[in-house]
């Protein structure tokens, strides 16, 4: 199960569907990977709207047993196509990828991934 930057940023900074994100990371916990693309676009977000708690992301991250994992090349062609494919940013291409090279879901709360061929975890509903 990839895990994209929205669902780490709606627990992190307790948005609406956090609670469900949450109890999904939960009952996939020990399967979840995510891209270190998406972990420096995470880190990113996170030192750029709240930098006193970056720290503390980095934590949860860890304590989420995630696992971290870094493209090859073949993930980088699989980002690029994808990008030419469907409605997704740079950061999305890699949740893609990588949901790809390891023939996984997606755990996320952007709607574009719904225009992908890849199964996806998400909420019924997306509210506003």
């Amino acid at each position: 199960m990839v895990v994209d930057t929205s669902a780490v940023l709606a627990v992190f900074f307790d948005e609406p569907h956090a609670a469900w994100v949450a109890d999904a990371m939960n009952v996939h916990a020990g399967e979840l990977r995510m891209s270190t693309v998406n972990l420096a676009e995470t880190l990113i977000l996170v030192r750029d709207r709240q930098p006193q708690r970056a720290e503390v992301l980095e934590t949860m991250l860890q304590d989420a047993g995630l696992r971290f994992v870094a493209p090859d090349a073949r993930q980088a062609r699989i980002a690029a196509e994808a990008r030419l494919r469907f409605p997704l940013n740079l950061g999305d291409c890699f949740v893609y990828a990588l949901a790809v090279a390891e023939d996984c879901a997606i755990i996320t709360l952007v709607n574009d991934f719904r225009h992908t061929d890849r199964p996806l975890v998400m909420p019924s509903k997306q509210g506003p």
